[in-house]
């Protein structure tokens, strides 16, 4: 991947990060912000949808979604290490076969990728440097909906990217993290078509769902 953001992907969540985080899926199930867009996912009806599932981790949305009637699943992550857990959690579970995975920069790969009935992103924003890019075509990608959790948009959150980038400075990292404004990702969102249908905030995070008009 020539992103230096996905680069520092692949090396910040590595099979180490990986294996922890799926642990605790294994223990605990979805996070509770992850669940309530679970939720409302679901709340819009999901039997025999597709799913792209962007910068998915160890695939608690797909491996939820698949169990509660989505048809098939694509997920596209820049962290070789997280594909591998979610393979092996869908394995477990039986449902590798309805899981199809793509690894490197979803803004390089979005060109040679189907749409969705729904598409998700689950604390993925933050994580990318060009959220123009990222927003415009992954919701693109939706024919029903898109479903997002992000930070919120205020002082304390714009604060923290400062201080994170200080110490992936001291570890030689190209990994950062990021706050976009709420105004910007609604916008470029609605800007394909789709109207917010839900909204929840919940601590640092805003969980927003969006459907085609």
């Amino acid at each position: 991947m020539s992103c230096p953001q996905c680069r520092g992907i692949e090396e910040f969540f590595d099979q180490r990060e990986a294996e922890r985080d799926l642990r605790g899926y294994r223990k605990n199930g979805p996070s509770g912000i992850t669940s309530v867009l679970l939720d409302a996912i679901r709340a819009e009806g999901i039997d025999g949808a597709s799913l792209l599932d962007v910068g998915g981790g160890v695939g608690a949305v797909q491996h939820e979604l698949l169990a509660s009637g989505v048809s098939s699943a694509v997920s596209v992550d820049a962290s070789s290490a997280y594909l591998a857990a979610a393979k092996e959690e869908a394995e477990r579970r039986g449902v590798a076969d309805r899981l199809d995975q793509r690894f490197g920069n979803f803004v390089d790969l979005a060109p040679q990728l189907e749409q969705a009935d729904i598409v998700t992103l689950d604390k993925v924003i933050c994580c990318y440097h060009d959220v123009e890019q990222l927003v415009r075509l992954s919701s693109a990608k939706a024919k029903r909906t898109y479903a997002v959790v992000y930070p919120r948009y205020n002082l304390l959150s714009r604060a923290l990217p400062k201080l994170a980038a200080v110490y992936f400075r001291l570890r030689r990292s190209p990994f950062r993290a990021f706050v976009h404004p709420t105004s910007v990702v609604e916008g470029l969102v609605e800007g394909n078509g789709l109207r917010r249908t839900f909204y929840r905030k919940s601590g640092f995070w805003q969980v927003a769902v969006f459907t085609r008009a």
